[in-house]
């Protein structure tokens, strides 16, 4: 039987029924469903990950663990080196950690240059920054104003790379430092050709004194020799709805 243009089969029309029903289950609890497709953000960064080969993941600014995690369920199975220099967020990540050979975990920060700096803790530990937050990020999100200061150790990536890799290992290095993030790349200037694939979280507005906006570190990263190919929004503003920050996924341009 030829099926018309335009209309599902019984068999399609009662998954997409299953499918719809347990949807909106699933948003009345405050989450969703989504296909693991082409539409689906880490179906798409697995994929760059086994086409990259990656063999090293660096997580600078890794807080509680949450993205090492993430990536052995995408089952990335290579070295997983993490730095954090929040005193209780380290310990949070030592507990992540500690079952897996595999995952190294430092309690220090990365910067431009190796020094000792006070790092500006925040109430809900993610937006904590060595940079001063400003008012329309304390306005979209109430609950991320600073609360103490403690002191932290910043290495420039560079004086430290060959500690955890080899002249064979390609890296992915994944920075979410609140507004840190270009000063993490000057302190890895001598080591990105080993770096195939860069994720950065960039801000669409200014959130921290001194750091860059999106279209600043997408030009930077450009004159590096890496082109944006993927973005996923990670914060907005409770009220008004925008996008004020999202992770931009950067690929090294062939030679």
């Amino acid at each position: 039987m030829v099926q018309k243009a335009g209309k599902k089969s019984g068999m399609a029309g009662i998954s997409d029924t299953i499918k719809g029903t347990l949807r909106r289950a699933a948003n009345r609890l405050g989450y969703d469903i989504i296909g693991y497709d082409a539409d689906n953000p880490r179906a798409r960064l697995s994929k760059l990950l086994g086409r990259s080969g990656i063999t090293v993941l660096f997580d600078v600014g890794a807080n509680s663990g949450s993205f090492g995690w993430d990536m052995r369920e995408l089952q990335y199975s290579g070295k997983i080196v993490s730095f954090e220099p929040l005193k209780d967020a380290f310990a949070r990540l030592q507990k992540m950690a500690c079952r897996d050979p595999n995952w190294e975990v430092l309690n220090i920060g990365l910067g431009a240059q190796d020094e000792e700096r006070a790092i500006h803790v925040a109430a809900n530990s993610q937006s904590s920054s060595f940079l001063a937050m400003l008012d329309a990020h304390a306005r979209a999100a109430p609950e991320s104003g600073y609360q103490e200061d403690q002191p932290a150790s910043l290495r420039r990536l560079d004086h430290i790379f060959a500690d955890y890799c080899r002249p064979s290992d390609k890296v992915f290095l994944k920075i979410d430092t609140q507004g840190f993030e270009k000063k993490v790349l000057e302190g890895a200037g001598q080591t990105l050709a080993a770096m195939p694939l860069v994720q950065l979280e960039c801000s669409l507005v200014p959130l921290y004194a001194g750091a860059e906006k999106i279209e600043d570190m997408i030009g930077y990263m450009r004159a590096l020799g890496y082109d944006p190919v993927d973005a996923v929004p990670t914060f907005h503003d409770k009220d008004s709805g925008h996008m004020m920050q999202a992770d931009v996924l950067f690929l090294r341009r062939s030679t």
